[in-house]
Parts: C-alpha cells; sequence; structure tokens
C-alpha cells in the first residue's frame, strides 16, 4: 500500500474507509484528560488554549500538574515539521498570501467554506455542534467559527507561521485538540441521541479532513484563476506545499495529501463526488454565512452578491464532479440575478453607468467586496471583544488596512 498521494488509490471504497479513520494523537489526548477525571475542565483548557498563540512550558501552568503534563507531551510531540517541509516553497507560499491575502479572505468565506457545506455528512457535524447557527438573531456562533477558520489561515501563511513554535503551528495544535474534543462529546449520548457512525462515519474523519484541506488549497487556487490572478507554476507548488505540510501537521494520512494543484483538484472532486448532496445541514450553513457577510458589510448594495460568488465560484467543482454544487447549499444561480446586482452596482459606482454593458461583472464587485469583507472581519473581531483578530503589522500595511 503506498504511503504518499496515488489518485488510483482514491476510490469510494478508500473513501469509506477513511470515514471511519480520525487523528488518533489528538483523540488519545483527549481522552487522557478525560479518563483522568478532568473532563470538567475541557472548557478551561480550551480557554487557555485561545488566549495563548505561543507554546512554552507555563503555558498549563495554572492547571493540574498532571494535566498540564499530558498537554505539554502532546505539545511537544507535534511540535515539528515533517522531514519533507521545503522551506524555500512554504517562503514563496507566504509571499502569494501577502500578495492576494484579501482576495483569499473572500474566497475562504465564498468558496472555501461553501464547499464544505456541500457535503451533507461532515455538514451534520457542523450542524450538529451548534458553533456555525445563528440562535436569536445572534450573528456570535457563526461569527466565531469564521473567525476561528481565518485566523487559522492568516496565521499559518503569515511570516515564520510554520516555524517551530510559530503562530500557525501552533494554531494548528490546539485545531487538533478541539477537532478531537468535538468527536468526544458528539459521540457521547445526549438526550438519547447518539451519533450515528454506521450512516456518517466518525465526526471530523479522515474525509472530511482531506476535503477541508483541499478547500483552503486547490479550491482557492482555483478561485484565485477565476479572478484572473496570474500566479506562475512555482508560485502554484509553493502555496500546494504549504497546505501539505498544513495536512501533515493536522494528522491527515499521507495517502491524502496532494503534492501539485492537479492532483489536488482531482482529490476535492473525487470527495465531492462520493459526498456531496443537498443537506438541511449544509443549506442552513450557507444562509448563517450569508447573513453574516451582510451583517459586516453595512452596504446594502452588496446584500445579494455572497449567494452570487458562492455560485460563481463552486462552478467549476461542479461541473468535474457533475453535482450541481450550489443546488446543494441553496445558492443555485436565478437568472435575473446578475441583472439585479449590475443595477445595484451601476447606483453604488455613480458615473460609469454608461460602462455597464461592458463590464466583467466578478472583475467589477470582487475588488469592494473583499476589502469590505477584510475590513468588517477585522472591526467585528475587534470591537471590544475578548479575542482579537490578528493580522500581523507589515500586512496590513500591503494591504493598505493600517486604520482597521
Amino acid at each position: 500500500m503506498s504511503l504518499t498521494f496515488d489518485k488510483d488509490y482514491i476510490t469510494a471504497q478508500t473513501l469509506d474507509a477513511f470515514r471511519l479513520q480520525t487523528d488518533p494523537l489528538a483523540d488519545d489526548t483527549v481522552r487522557k484528560i478525560i479518563d483522568s477525571g478532568f473532563e470538567s475542565q475541557i472548557n478551561q483548557i480550551f480557554m487557555v488554549l485561545v488566549q495563548n498563540d505561543s507554546f512554552d512550558q507555563d503555558t498549563f501552568s495554572g492547571l493540574d500538574a498532571s494535566l498540564a503534563l499530558t498537554l505539554n507531551d502532546y505539545f511537544r510531540s507535534t511540535n515539528h515539521l515533517p522531514e519533507w517541509a521545503n522551506m524555500d516553497q512554504i517562503l514563496e507560499g507566504e509571499r502569494v498570501f501577502g500578495e492576494f491575502g484579501p482576495e483569499i479572505f473572500m474566497l475562504l468565506n465564498v468558496s472555501s467554506l461553501p464547499m464544505c457545506y456541500t457535503c451533507a455528512k461532515g455538514a451534520q457535524v457542523l450542524f450538529e455542534t451548534g458553533r456555525l447557527l445563528t440562535h436569536n438573531q445572534d450573528v456570535d456562533p457563526l461569527a466565531r467559527r469564521l473567525m476561528e477558520t481565518a485566523q487559522m489561515v492568516a496565521n499559518v501563511l503569515s511570516p515564520g507561521g510554520l516555524l517551530p513554535d510559530g503562530r500557525g503551528l501552533v494554531t494548528i495544535q490546539k485545531v487538533r485538540l478541539i477537532h478531537a474534543s468535538i468527536r468526544y462529546f458528539l459521540k457521547k449520548e445526549r438526550h438519547g441521541h447518539v451519533w450515528d457512525v454506521k450512516t456518517l462515519g466518525e465526526p471530523i474523519n479522515q474525509e472530511d479532513l482531506a476535503g477541508t484541506l483541499m478547500s483552503f488549497g486547490p479550491v482557492i487556487l482555483t478561485g484565485l484563476k477565476r479572478l484572473k490572478v496570474e500566479l506562475s507554476d512555482s508560485e502554484i507548488k509553493s502555496y500546494m506545499h504549504c497546505w501539505k505540510v498544513v495536512g501533515y501537521l493536522m494528522g491527515i494520512d499521507a495517502k491524502l495529501l496532494p503534492d501539485s494543484y492537479e492532483e489536488g483538484f482531482d482529490l476535492a472532486t473525487r470527495i465531492l463526488k462520493h459526498q456531496a448532496q443537498e443537506s438541511e445541514a449544509g443549506q442552513a450553513l450557507t444562509s448563517s454565512c450569508i447573513r453574516f457577510i451582510n451583517h459586516i458589510i453595512p452596504v446594502n448594495t452588496f446584500d445579494e452578491v455572497p449567494a452570487y460568488l458562492m455560485s460563481y465560484f463552486l462552478k467549476d467543482f461542479s461541473e468535474a464532479s457533475g453535482v450541481n454544487l450550489a443546488k446543494c447549499i441553496g445558492v443555485d444561480d436565478q437568472p435575473d440575478t446578475k441583472d439585479r446586482i449590475v443595477l445595484s452596482m451601476a447606483k453604488f459606482l455613480v458615473g460609469h453607468i454608461s460602462e455597464i454593458a461592458h463590464w466583467d461583472l466578478i472583475q467589477k464587485i470582487a475588488p469592494p467586496f473583499n476589502r469590505l469583507m477584510l475590513e468588517g472581519i477585522i472591526r467585528f473581531y475587534n470591537g471590544g471583544k475578548k479575542v482579537h483578530f490578528f493580522i500581523p503589522p507589515s500586512l496590513k500595511k500591503d494591504w493598505k488596512l493600517e486604520d482597521c
């Protein structure tokens, strides 16, 4: 059996098997915590994790000594890059993020996350944790999850993020523990409800992890192509390499870690063929995501833009997989949507109405939309909240966000 990626190995049968595999190292760490009688301190542990962007021997000094030892052992054992990691490629991947960060942040919300929501079984995990849904018009549960995703990407791809003890590496270590805790609590009987492993697979299993990883790698690169961002072969390879390293650090099986964009696109397509279908969970998550985006962009001109962009950026993978992904999550394009957006944008860009007939709509709406979104994210999370959204000063300068 191959220990590296081989697209011929990825079949419906092997993907079924990966749905029953998780992350033994992180799962064992959480199990040790529970078995040692510290289940009640899980929330305290993760408050420590959330409030610290670095790790040292004193990070968990406020906890019970045996609990701190278990956590310290986990962080020390996962604090290293794979032997095959190429630092030159990692640095080049960081430069791609430094140049196109605003576009990447937009694509995370209108391409990467929607792609994940199309996979009904994986979406059910997100739905049941309740971390992405709004309650009583409160956007905080969704906002928290979107921040976690965006912050992880920023930490990983910012300068030095994947160095030992870098923000990105520590963030990945924390995410693995969070995933393991979610698995543990979802599989506990709650009010007579038991997680259906036979139907859904293990929560946050290897296939779901690989699909999510592809949403950060080839899905983003495909979106950049649609935005007419021209990357060199070397830049594309380096960006993919960054996410292969992240996949290794996340505990994803090597057989699910492609090297090239083409391999990644193929893996994403095979997972979509295997998992994508209409679901109430996926549609609810998508609806919540759209509401949150509209909440942080206080310009009504763009209200219909998120769903339109989701439909637009899903097209390549819809064609490749043979599944109408936009329909899966309830954003399939209506015939008059584009006309309404064009009219709204014409009013927004007063003085340019005569140019409407010559517009490439995506090229027209993407720059102001991605900037408003990024500014909105920063203002929302940094508006007096305990946990702030952090972007390194150098990147804020490059992206002209110094005033946010």
